[in-house]
């Protein structure tokens, strides 16, 4: 994984302004589009290139978590409650934006162990407790 040694923003050009339910049961001024920003080339190699690499399977919660990890070989997902695929040994959680860790939490219920690294495109959180990775925070 590459080194973080500075904070990217966000493109402005991603973030939807206005009232914006959450899938945290929240309500947001801000909609930060992570799926749109996947469908640029240079963004998603960005994300590609800042996920920690290894022998894992990557494990992505649905959507966009999934469409990252499967750029991986070894890859399952989370979809509707539960693991899609296999995972073999240690494994890599990917998700796009973490504001209450709930969806992160869940997934690991599910999956029945911790993984060896979570990774998030956005961090949103205000109170952090799981140890995690991401290429933007707020």
């Amino acid at each position: 994984m590459a080194p973080k040694d500075f904070e990217m923003q966000f493109p402005e050009h991603y973030i939807k302004r206005g009232s914006f339910g959450l899938h945290s049961g929240g309500i947001s001024d801000k909609l930060y589009d992570v799926n749109a920003l996947l469908t640029d080339k240079n963004y998603f190699d960005m994300i590609i290139n800042s996920i920690p690499l290894g022998r894992f399977t990557y494990v992505g919660i649905a959507t966009a978590g999934a469409i990252i990890a499967g750029h991986f070989r070894q890859f399952a997902m989370i979809k509707d409650k539960e693991l899609k695929g296999k995972i073999n040994g240690k494994y890599c959680l990917i998700d796009d934006v973490c504001i209450t860790e709930r969806s992160l939490r869940d997934a690991i219920k599910i999956i029945g162990f911790e993984p060896e690294h979570i990774f998030v495109v956005l961090d949103r959180r205000k109170t952090k407790n799981l140890k995690l990775e991401s290429l933007f925070e707020e």
